[in-house]
């Protein structure tokens, strides 16, 4: 078995023996496959090197099959597998044969405690098979379709629908939308609790909606209700992935950035961009909601990949989140602005309004960045250059904006959700 000294390893290599510090702690048992993270961790101990596997054979005992191999050190070696061959397509049999190959080498010698160890301490996917059958449920996601259904499903509430009428109609005051808002006493409740927040600022307290409505504005506030009343129609969505606090806290995160963003851009219509980052995967809660089974088989994939959740969806859905959550919005009847920018979030240069799109694709780079919250995917999006460039920004105006952002996102999911502060 080759030895090799620290700067020689790379990811992707395989252990050949235990990994351990001058001290004897255990820091990665034989057979796993390295990554960057556990590079790094070999500096940080001062591991100086380490035996990869070679190619000569260290055993005899050869297994032919699954069922020869101890069920503990067969689902480790699995999950070894999954890990490998993670970018490639687990349906193609040349992909199938060969992790069944690796799997039932790496089983020689690999004792029932070491993979005990590895399934307990190493981070992965045990949900993730790739020897499973193949997938038999829908391909060729159409977003017509999804919303069509969700539609007929649509559970949202009645005032939803009110609010959108007096928001589409231009003869509407601030004090019809204050009574139609005060109809619903929650609602009413999270919004005054909200404009009292130092995410406005306001010097005095706003105990009043026609008063929020007139100080923050009619368009704005209706907004922000719209907002708001959507996210009690989705309780009840499964949480394998992320919980539904972990998603707006996202989701909420992101608005902020956003807002702080267009404020910092010279955009107008601070509440526009809030609630487009509130909203910006929606479509994701749609798929979970109505399509789990077609949601799972993105998201799992993904969660242990090196690929963007965006892209693995339009590798096998042929749509993402993004264009089922525009076309949501449109059926909604919410603003135009709203579903643009929603369906467009991660392909800013193709909108129709690509400086305002910019700032919520850019908001939910910051948001994946500083890991707050979840909305299921697990790597950073890639930020598109030329949406950054266009908003006329720096990296110098991050630690500010980030700064008021983490102060901000407690008191805004605090009004949100005041039965869980």
């Amino acid at each position: 078995m080759p030895k090799m000294i620290l700067s020689q390893l790379a990811p992707g290599m395989t252990l050949a023996n235990d990994l351990t510090t001058a001290e004897g702690r255990l820091l990665l048992p034989r057979g796993a496959m390295l990554t960057e993270a556990h590079i790094r961790t070999c500096r940080v101990w001062g591991v100086v090197e380490a035996d990869i596997q070679g190619d000569e054979n260290e055993s005899n005992d050869r297994f032919t099959s699954f069922d020869q191999i101890h069920p503990e050190v067969l689902e480790a070696c699995k999950i070894l597998a999954a890990q490998r061959f993670v970018l490639n397509n687990a349906q193609r049999p040349v992909v199938r044969e060969l992790a069944r190959l690796y799997v039932l080498r790496q089983a020689r010698g690999f004792a029932p405690e070491q993979a005990r160890w590895m399934v307990a301490a190493c981070q992965h996917d045990d949900t993730v098979d790739i020897f499973a059958p193949p997938p038999t449920s829908e391909t060729g996601i159409s977003p017509e379709a999804v919303v069509r259904q969700e539609m007929e499903l649509a559970s949202l509430p009645a005032i939803f629908f009110q609010i959108t009428e007096s928001l589409n109609n231009p003869r509407s005051s601030a004090s019809y939308v204050a009574e139609v808002i005060s109809k619903d006493v929650a609602l009413s409740a999270r919004l005054l609790k909200m404009v009292n927040t130092p995410f406005y600022g306001f010097p005095s307290r706003i105990d009043t909606l026609s008063r929020a409505v007139t100080i923050v504005g009619t368009n704005q506030l209706t907004n922000l209700a719209l907002g708001v009343s959507i996210i009690a129609a989705f309780d009840g969505v499964p949480e394998e992935f992320f919980t539904l606090k972990e998603f707006w806290l996202h989701s909420v995160t992101c608005g902020i950035v956003a807002r702080l963003l267009a404020g910092r851009a010279g955009l107008d219509g601070d509440e526009k961009f809030f609630v487009a980052g509130l909203l910006h995967d929606i479509g994701r809660l749609v798929m979970l909601k109505n399509h789990l089974k077609a949601s799972i088989e993105v998201l799992r994939p993904a969660k242990v990949g090196r690929r963007g959740l965006v892209d693995v969806e339009r590798a096998v859905w042929g749509c993402t989140h993004a264009d089922i959550g525009g076309r949501m919005l449109k059926s909604w009847r919410l603003p135009a602005f709203l579903e643009v920018l929603v369906q467009h979030h991660h392909t800013p240069m193709e909108a129709s309004m690509p400086m305002e799109a910019a700032v919520v694709h850019a908001a939910d780079f910051v948001t994946h960045g500083l890991g707050i919250g979840s909305s299921g995917a697990s790597l950073v999006p890639e930020l598109d250059m030329r949406a950054w460039k266009r908003l006329g920004l720096s990296e110098a105006d991050l630690p500010e904006i980030v700064r008021q952002a983490e102060r901000q996102a407690d008191d805004v999911m605090a009004a949100f959700f005041p039965d869980e502060a």
